[in-house]
């Protein structure tokens, strides 16, 4: 490993992510990986990285980076305001960084979460074979840490991807659902107003974002059993507002579950933001995979 940058000033929260940690959520270990697989993907497409390497994951840009050695990098995902040396870069191109360079990621407009990604991607110990932190048991990224890479062949040419073909984040979405174990359990009322009136973003992290809107209630109180959850379960507590399970989630729940977010819709939950919207729309039974 050789290392490639500096954390000069630290943003909101940031983590190392590779595509997850698969294969252990029998034993409670989530899956973790990116928030917004498309973002993740489309960065090692650029730089024809392998698929499993691993990116620097970011909520609402504000961090800056001093490189220590020459790199090639891109960055994806929400609309962030970056500079080099106080010059400002285009996202979705690759760029190179030299010894001494500066790296800043102000503000982001649209979407929350943007990807740094080396050439040859980011280096780290591997624990259950995968890169991706887990924030409740692997060491944060701080101000002063430093991030390793690896020697890599250099692209001769710049390489990116056509504004057409970006991700477009909106304030307001629309995504695919599946009944959950628990959705007949809910009154008619709660039922439509799930599927019919939009729920705001209110805030939350990488387990678990939370929606305000329509109080959804249940037709009576009863103790359920734990159920199997995953990225994109949406849970409804006590309180009737729903929660968004997230990549880094738990992966067994006590709350009743009234419906599962279609996998490809994932990306766009990921990148809102506070005050957006999102409505659900319900996929017929004879399409569910």
């Amino acid at each position: 490993m050789k290392p490639l940058l500096i954390v000069k000033k630290q943003g909101v929260y940031g983590s190392l992510q590779d595509q997850g940690r698969y294969g252990y959520r029998e034993y409670g270990i989530p899956l973790s990986g990116p928030m917004d697989k498309v973002s993740f993907q489309a960065a090692h497409y650029i730089l024809n990285n392998e698929k499993n390497q691993t990116t620097f994951e970011m909520f609402i840009g504000g961090f800056e980076f001093v490189a220590i050695d020459d790199g090639i990098y891109v960055l994806t995902g929400a609309k962030c305001r970056c500079l080099l040396n106080g010059v400002p870069i285009e996202m979705w191109k690759t760029f190179h960084l030299t010894k001494g360079d500066v790296l800043s990621l102000k503000s982001v407009s649209h979407g929350s979460v943007v990807y740094l990604t080396p050439k040859g991607g980011f280096q780290t110990e591997s624990i259950l074979g995968s890169s991706s932190c887990f924030p409740l048991v692997g060491e944060a990224i701080n101000e002063g840490s430093i991030l390793y890479g690896k020697n890599t062949g250099t692209l001769h040419y710049t390489r990116g991807l056509y504004a057409p073909f970006r991700p477009i984040f909106k304030s307001d979405i629309t995504v695919r659902i599946f009944k959950g174990p628990h959705f007949e359990l809910f009154t008619e009322e709660s039922q439509q107003q799930f599927l019919q009136v939009a729920f705001q973003f209110s805030g939350g992290n990488r387990m678990g974002y939370y929606l305000k809107g329509s109080i959804l209630k249940l037709k009576k109180m009863k103790d359920i059993f734990s159920e199997a959850t995953q990225f994109g379960t949406i849970q409804v507590p006590q309180n009737g507002e729903p929660i968004i399970l997230m990549a880094d989630a738990q992966t067994v729940g006590g709350y009743p579950i009234i419906a599962t977010i279609h996998e490809e819709d994932l990306h766009k939950v990921a990148q809102m933001r506070m005050f957006n919207t999102i409505k659900f729309v319900l996929m017929e039974e004879d399409v569910c995979p």
